[in-house]
Parts: C-alpha cells; structure tokens; sequence
C-alpha cells in the first residue's frame, strides 16, 4: 500500500502566519497555478485543498519531491561543469540564504524572526545567519565612516588593556 499524504501541524504557534511577498514572487505564484495540469478531481488531504504543486500522479509534490528534483538538477549541472564545485545544496538552504540576505541588508531582527516563522530569535540570528570576513567589513563601513578596513589590520592576541597594535 502506497504512503498516505497528511498535513501536519506546525510545531509551534509562530509557525503559522501570513506572509508579504513581493510583486515577483506574487506573479510567479500565479503562473505555478496557471500552469498547473487540469486535474479529473482537486486533491484532498486533511481538509486541505488548491496545493500549488502537483505531481505526475496528480497529488500534491511534497518536500521529498522537490529535494529529488534539485538532486538531478545539481547532478546535471556536475556532468555539464565538473570543473566547477557546488555546495550540497537543498531547499532548506534556501531558508537559511534567505535569512542571512535579509539580515545583511538590514532587517530588523524582529521582523525577520517572524518571516522565519521562528518562535526564539536566538534561532534566527545563532542558526540561520550567517557571518563571514567580508560582511562584517562591509557592515562596519557603514557604520563608521573611516575609508577602507584592511584585511588582518588587527590581530587578536595583538589586542591589550590600553589599546591595539597594529600589524
């Protein structure tokens, strides 16, 4: 016997809630519906009705779906270009790069938490962004106005009580 489709309840109350969307993202959703096959009857699971995507057995694609999608697409894309190396990319990844863009360009943590659909902000901002050399360079441009930061301008065990050495 086939597995049964189910929605399952979010884990937590925040994990529910009405997104914004941009005028893109909002017009790519209506051709995903547009597009979609006719189907003999509207699948059903759980009370829930008018799933965006469908598979070829006309049932709604589910995550594993879409994960095997992106395995061949990253396999194709290996066989094409084997001189170039992807990371193991994967929807969730697309999560985690979203929230780390929306936080470099400066989102209020707060909304982004929301977004995210994260109950602890600790979540969003310890997990789900991501950090590096040339971001905090950046940020820190911004925020202080002193020209160029050079790279390993200052080293760690050079810091001491009364100031910073340089190298």
């Amino acid at each position: 016997m086939p597995g049964r489709y189910y929605v399952e309840k979010t884990r937590t109350r925040s994990g529910r809630r009405y997104l914004p969307m941009t005028d893109e993202v909002y017009e790519s959703l209506r051709t995903i519906v547009r597009n979609r096959p006719d189907l003999a009857k509207e699948p059903e699971d759980d009370g829930y009705s008018g799933f965006l995507v469908i598979d070829k057995k006309q049932q709604p694609k589910v995550a594993l779906h879409i994960e095997n999608e992106m395995r061949r697409a990253m396999k194709k894309f290996r066989k094409l270009h084997p001189d170039i190396r992807l990371p193991h990319i994967t929807p969730h990844v697309f999560r985690h790069t979203f929230c780390t863009n929306m936080a470099n360009a400066g989102m209020d943590v707060k909304n982004l938490q929301y977004l995210m659909g994260h109950s602890e902000v600790g979540v969003t901002l310890n997990v789900y962004t991501h950090a590096n050399y040339d971001k905090a360079a950046d940020q820190l441009r911004k925020v202080v106005d002193f020209g160029p930061v050079r790279r390993n301008a200052v080293s760690t065990p050079d810091l001491t009580p009364i100031g910073v050495k340089l190298a």
